[in-house]
């Protein structure tokens, strides 16, 4: 029995070389490279998330030291404030007595009357209000101002009033000289309504 020989050309040798190489790159090496892609874009994805998450830790560590340096700002405001303030408020009729006490040496020679002022009992637990009645000169009645006002805790002085007396008539010009020279530097009457703020605290009765 004779075998049968086939023989096969350049060309057909070259046909069939292209023809396994396209055979093995669709189905070995397209697939392959395919799954390659795939994982490349998911490694991708993944490196994006990652670094949107940084991203989102850096801000979040940043507006922490905002929000750090602003609550040290408010701390130190807080402290200002609180030097501003009186103590808290245990028993109206001993605070009183103390700012009638306070005002008193700031004004010594004004002959002072402290009382309580509108809505001072019924009002906030954490503010009082006074009315003071008092006479002397006028640059003694300045300095009392100046004193409340630069005094810490904080005295607000909500208002106040004037009066100066009226020289006397007189027919007499010995009478006038007298009276010019009583009323030369007269002493004036006055009235100031002033309030004080406290720190909130727990308040007692009396």
């Amino acid at each position: 029995m004779k075998k049968l020989i086939f023989k096969i050309s350049q060309r057909e040798k070259i046909y069939l070389i292209a023809g396994g190489l396209a055979l093995f790159i669709g189905l070995v090496a397209f697939p392959g490279l395919k799954a390659a892609s795939a994982f490349r874009q998911e490694q991708l994805e993944a490196l994006r998330d990652e670094t949107a998450l940084l991203e989102d830790l850096n801000a979040l560590v940043d507006d922490a030291r905002v929000i750090q340096q602003e609550n040290e700002m408010l701390r130190d405001a807080l402290k200002g404030a609180d030097e501003l303030l009186f103590p808290p408020i245990e028993n109206h009729i001993m605070m009183q007595t103390q700012l009638i006490k306070l005002l008193n040496e700031m004004g010594p020679d004004l002959g002072l009357e402290v009382s309580a002022g509108r809505s001072s009992v019924g009002d906030a637990s954490t503010q009082m209000n006074m009315e003071v009645k008092g006479r002397g000169r006028y640059p003694e009645i300045l300095k009392f101002l100046h004193r409340m006002e630069t005094y810490r805790p904080l005295i607000l002085v909500d208002s106040m009033s004037m009066s100066a007396p009226k020289p006397k008539k007189s027919n007499s010009s010995k009478s006038k000289k007298t009276v010019t020279e009583k009323t030369k530097d007269p002493s004036m009457g006055f009235k100031i309504s002033i309030q004080i703020h406290t720190r909130a605290g727990e308040e007692g009765g009396a």
